[in-house]
């Protein structure tokens, strides 16, 4: 099944337009020229931005297109849709328990090895370079820790 890119943009621009509106009610920091709402507001004028861009080419292209095709449907396309979503819910379940290396290391390497085909050398390699850059930079530079869990050990950083 596909959907027209209109329909998508719609549904980006309305995500867009609910982190501004939310982020706009984010208390303002005094002293600083900008505040917790101000990344949040960037990056949803972004999502706003990009619906537009994809409401106006689906609207062009609806004539060739149409709206929702249900031609090609395919099994392994609805799987890994099914895996990311786990993916994500598996990621919120066991974040606590686990802490980010693990849960973001198995939620990755298992997408990474499904969607690259098998190849689960490559992918461990991936997954382990980019899980301990994602972590050192937000614990390291961005000053910002990510859960550790209960099974490894504090990590050098």
């Amino acid at each position: 099944m596909r959907f027209n890119d209109a329909i998508l943009g719609l549904v980006i621009l309305l995500g867009g337009l609910a982190i501004v509106l939310r982020a706009s009610t984010f208390p303002a920091t005094h002293g600083q020229a900008y505040g917790p709402d101000f990344f949040p507001s960037i990056i949803g004028t972004g999502l706003i931005l990009s619906g537009l861009g994809l409401i106006v080419a689906g609207w062009r292209a609806r004539a060739v297109t149409g709206w929702v095709d249900v031609a090609g449907h395919r099994l392994d396309r609805l799987v890994d849709a099914g895996l990311v979503l786990l993916a994500i819910l598996a990621f919120i379940l066991f974040l606590d328990r686990l802490g980010f290396v693990l849960t973001a290391g198995i939620g990755m390497y298992v997408l990474l090895v499904r969607f690259r085909g098998g190849h689960w050398l490559a992918s461990l390699l991936i997954t382990v370079a980019l899980v301990l850059v994602v972590d050192w930079a937000f614990r390291a530079m961005l000053l910002v820790p990510l859960p550790q869990g209960a099974l490894l050990p504090r990590l050098p950083w």
